[in-house]
């Protein structure tokens, strides 16, 4: 029988080692939240309310603003869609940035509902994805920050020669292990120092979604002395997809028909020609020599789904 000096004991170690991941847990549970999009509750025939549902999402990267709303709309008509269905909503955001990994993190500990992000086979395991490509698949698609009077890039012809050259990526990220699984040398920081690694000559290439890069170039003081190069995009295969809470079956199967239905009634590819980002991410592939790496982090069933949307997609444009 343990005596009360023992329970204090075991108590102390518990709260001890348990401590960090608790003030985590309250920390950002108490974080607040900014009311974005809000929907009055439909009745059904016989007078009965569905159920009205608050959403808890993060917040936007400075210098991610129009991507960022890109997918706001798609979410918010994604649910004004299946409204007569599963009820309305409403969209709360967080005030405070979050990284990629605390966002998803965010998911099972219960202080978000929704995020978007690259998906990997690690991210599938751990939380619950809606297996429609937001952004067509271009997030895989990288231009390369490179400083302004680095004009290396024009003498590559092909994966091996990318090799002699180093890049800098997040180290939450899943391209940081997609570029080194082809013997390309990475190194990992947080997303803002990235820009600077690289004007500072730390690392050679700053990759960058080509449907990202344009808005980060907007902002001079996030991206002064780089440029992006003329010659190169390095391309792998590498969808955005909606993820909620591993157990959350229910929101994953209200978004994924909700994506259904604009995609079939060609709505999703109105909100996709309508952002701005996408005209100018097709200009920079089509003028630039593309290099394929694989992606060894992509699961079958996301394959599938790049293999059935992004054909039609890119066929209605």
């Amino acid at each position: 029988m343990l005596m009360d000096s023992d329970m204090k004991l075991i108590l102390n170690l518990l709260t001890r080692r348990s401590m960090p991941l608790l003030l985590m847990i309250a920390m950002a549970t108490l974080m607040p939240f900014t009311a974005i999009a809000k929907r009055e509750r439909p009745v059904l025939d016989n007078n009965v309310s569905l159920p009205h549902s608050i959403l808890r999402l993060p917040n936007v990267h400075p210098g991610r603003e129009e991507l960022y709303n890109y997918a706001m709309n798609l979410l918010s008509e994604a649910l004004d869609a299946t409204a007569s269905e599963y009820g309305t909503y409403e969209l709360l955001v967080k005030e405070r940035e979050l990284s990629q990994s605390r966002q998803l993190r965010g998911l099972e500990h219960g202080f978000l509902d929704v995020t978007w992000t690259m998906t990997s086979k690690e991210r599938e395991r751990q939380y619950l994805p809606v297996r429609v490509p937001i952004m067509a698949g271009l997030l895989g698609k990288r231009a390369l920050l490179v400083k302004e009077n680095d004009d290396r890039l024009k003498n590559v012809a092909d994966k091996q020669a990318l090799k002699a050259f180093r890049v800098v990526q997040g180290y939450d990220w899943p391209d940081t292990k997609i570029f080194r699984a082809s013997d390309i040398e990475v190194l990992e920081t947080t997303y803002h120092a990235s820009f600077r690694i690289v004007t500072e000559g730390f690392a050679d290439i700053f990759p960058r979604s080509v449907i990202e890069v344009g808005e980060e170039l907007s902002n001079a003081h996030l991206t002064a002395g780089l440029k992006v190069d003329e010659h190169i995009i390095i391309s792998y295969p590498s969808p955005i997809f909606f993820f909620v809470k591993s157990d959350n079956a229910t929101l994953a199967t209200r978004l994924s028909k909700g994506l259904l239905i604009l995609f079939e009634t060609g709505r999703f590819q109105v909100l996709l020609n309508d952002y701005k980002g996408y005209k100018e991410s097709m200009a920079l592939v089509n003028s630039r020599k593309v290099i394929e790496i694989e992606n060894p982090l992509l699961s079958e069933e996301s394959k599938k789904a790049l293999d059935r949307f992004l054909p039609e997609l890119y066929s209605r444009q």
